[in-house]
Order: structure tokens, then C-alpha cells, then sequence
């Protein structure tokens, strides 16, 4: 195992530590409540612990540890479970907005409750899953209540508690923004490159920026060290999503774990689409135009979607994109005065060439 998997491995157990121990302070204060405030919490709790890498509390500890050389803020894990409650959270909505059935391998929360109330209250079919509806939003709403609990009960300074709050809603708010903006984007005759970029620095890459800033607000980083982390967090944020893009379309459905038509039948317009429509000729143009968003499009269809994609220089621009704003972040940890400490500096360079050259 690498140093880098190393520091991974221990920051992810710290931080799951942190979460058992805080979704198990709250569960155990709605224990006068009812048992089914009890079966709820617990639910919610064993949604996040399933699964997932931990990768957004990680970068909160990294983001501290780039600036202080000691670990002495005692509850700094608890902190960071924050965003990690959060992502949670608005994939708890992403469920239920994609209708999907499962997540890292668990039923979602409104297949949950759905079949719940099959099997406790009555099997109406849409009884049950106006039910499962409900308790979903709920659960989505709760996590993101308790993302903000877990700063607010860290046990920290008031200024940086304060300071950390504003972060998390401004990521929240900018989560829904861009969630707003790419429904949206699907209606649009001619959306932009650019516009693509906003939309996914707000939907997916902002827990990254914020992440790690809320790990240096703790440390006292200073406004410079500030600036150099936020923008290595939004440009690395975004081509991490433009290389989930390419792999959604072209990556193995053995290795991803996800179908590598879905975004095609879709019609999802990621940048493979916009640089396709840029770039492509008359009858390349007629074929995405009568194939992209036909959920009953063949096989063979599909295949001529990605032929576009790979003739037009659409996926060769979409990876030199990606390329470009990995080396941007990358400089931007050089900009940081007092300059960020090695070992966590040498541990972000070596997670963004990780997350924008995986294959799943």
C-alpha cells in the first residue's frame, strides 16, 4: 500500500469513527420519542454507513493538516462529517429525483419505506409510494439539518463555528443551484461550455472547495492559503465530473458499476454533448439530434452517438478540458502564502491525478 492510500485509509477510519459515534448521539435522543423515530435515525444512519469513500471529510482533514503542523482541535473529525452528511443528503434526493431502486448496493430510502408500507400498512401501490416519497424528503432534509448539527455541536471556537457554518450553507445553497441549473440545461436549445463548467462547480464540485475550506477555517488558515485551496478545489471538482462524463458514455460497465449508455438515452447534456454540437458536421449533427434522449434507442444506435463524440474531436476536447483544469488546481496549491505544509500538498496533488485518471 502507497503513503497516499495509507494517509487515505486512516484519515476515512477517523472520520468514520466521528460519524457512528455522532448518528448515534442522535438516535439515541429520539429514543423518547417513539421506536419508530428510533428505526428512522437508524435507518438514515446505516444509509450513509453502507458505503462511500469519505472522499469530501478527508479533504476537511487535509485542508487542516495543510495548514497546522499539530492536530489539536479535538472534535476536527466531527467537523467534518459534516459534508459528508450533506452529500449524503442531496443523494438521498437524487434517489428519489432519479427514481433509482438502489444505492451502494442497499435499497434507497423511498424503495425502503415504499415497501415498508406495503408490508406494515396497506399494499396500495400508490399509497405506498406517495409514503416512500415523503419519508425520502424527510430523510434528505434531516441529513442536511445534521451536516450543520455536526459543526455546530464540535465544540470549536464560536468565530470558526460561525465561520464554518457559512461555508456549508453556502455549499448547500450552491448544491441546489446547481442541481436547478442542470434541469434546466436540458431544455435549452444551445447551452454553453461554459455554462456547463458553472453548473458543475456548484453541483459537484463545490463539497470539494468547501471541504477543504472548512478544514483550513478551523487551522485560522490565512486568506491567501484560503484562495489557493478553493481554487484547486473547483478545478479539480470539475474535472473530476467531466471525467465521470467520459466514463459514463465510453468507461467498462464491469468496472464503473453504472450502464455506459444511461447519460446517451438521457439526452444529458454533459460536455461531451456541447463540444459534439460544437464541432460536429450537418449529418453528425442529425444523428445526435434524432438519437440523443431515446430511452428505446438499439445498441447499435448508441454505438453511433459515441462514433459522433469520438469523429467530431468532441471526447478529445472534453479530455483536454479535463487536463487543463487538473493542471490549473494543481498550480493553484503554489499561489499559498505562508506556503501549505508538504505532506498534505504532495496527498492533494497525488488524489487529483486519482480522481481524474480512474476508470470508475
Amino acid at each position: 500500500m502507497t503513503d497516499f492510500e495509507d494517509v487515505w485509509t486512516r484519515e476515512a477510519k477517523f472520520v468514520n469513527m466521528a460519524l457512528n459515534e455522532f448518528l448515534d448521539m442522535k438516535i439515541e435522543q429520539v429514543r423518547k420519542l417513539s421506536k419508530i423515530h428510533v428505526q428512522y435515525y437508524e435507518n438514515v444512519k446505516e444509509y450513509i454507513m453502507r458505503g462511500g469513500k469519505r472522499l469530501r471529510p478527508v479533504l476537511v482533514a487535509t485542508g487542516y493538516k495543510a495548514i497546522q503542523k499539530r492536530l489539536t482541535e479535538k472534535h476536527l473529525y466531527r467537523a467534518a462529517c459534516s459534508v459528508e452528511i450533506l452529500h449524503n443528503g442531496s443523494l438521498l434526493h437524487d434517489d428519489l429525483i432519479d427514481h433509482d431502486e438502489t444505492r451502494r448496493g442497499g435499497p434507497t430510502v423511498h424503495a425502503l419505506y415504499r415497501e415498508w408500507h406495503k408490508k406494515e400498512i396497506d399494499d396500495d401501490e400508490k399509497r405506498a409510494a406517495d409514503f416512500g416519497m415523503t419519508m425520502a424528503i424527510l430523510g434528505g432534509d434531516s441529513l442536511i439539518n445534521l451536516g450543520a448539527q455536526a459543526i455546530s455541536e464540535s465544540h470549536m471556537d464560536p468565530k470558526i463555528t460561525v465561520k464554518c457554518l457559512k461555508l456549508y450553507e453556502d455549499a448547500f445553497q450552491d448544491l441546489v443551484d446547481g442541481v436547478l441549473l442542470e434541469m434546466m440545461m436540458v431544455y435549452e436549445e444551445n447551452p454553453t461550455p461554459e455554462t456547463y463548467l458553472e453548473m458543475i462547480r456548484m453541483k459537484t464540485a463545490v463539497l470539494f472547495e468547501k471541504s477543504l475550506l472548512i478544514g483550513a477555517a478551523i487551522a485560522e488558515a490565512s486568506d491567501s492559503q484560503l484562495s489557493s485551496l478553493s481554487e484547486f478545489g473547483i478545478k479539480v471538482g470539475q474535472a473530476f465530473q467531466i471525467q465521470d462524463d467520459i466514463l459514463g458514455t465510453f468507461g467498462d460497465e464491469e468496472v464503473t458499476g453504472k450502464p455506459a449508455d444511461g447519460d446517451i438515452r438521457e439526452g444529458k447534456k454533459t460536455m461531451l454533448v456541447l463540444e459534439a454540437y460544437r464541432r460536429s458536421s450537418v449529418e453528425q449533427k442529425a444523428v445526435l439530434d434524432k438519437l440523443l434522449g431515446n430511452p428505446d434507442m438499439s445498441d447499435k444506435d448508441v454505438d453511433k452517438v459515441r462514433t459522433v463524440f469520438k469523429e467530431s474531436g468532441a471526447l478529445e476536447a472534453a479530455k483536454e478540458k479535463m487536463d487543463s483544469l487538473l493542471e490549473q488546481g494543481q498550480k493553484a496549491l503554489d499561489k499559498a502564502n505562508p506556503p501549505l505544509r508538504p505532506k498534505s500538498k504532495d496527498f492533494l496533488l497525488t488524489l487529483s491525478n486519482f480522481l481524474v485518471q480512474r476508470t470508475y
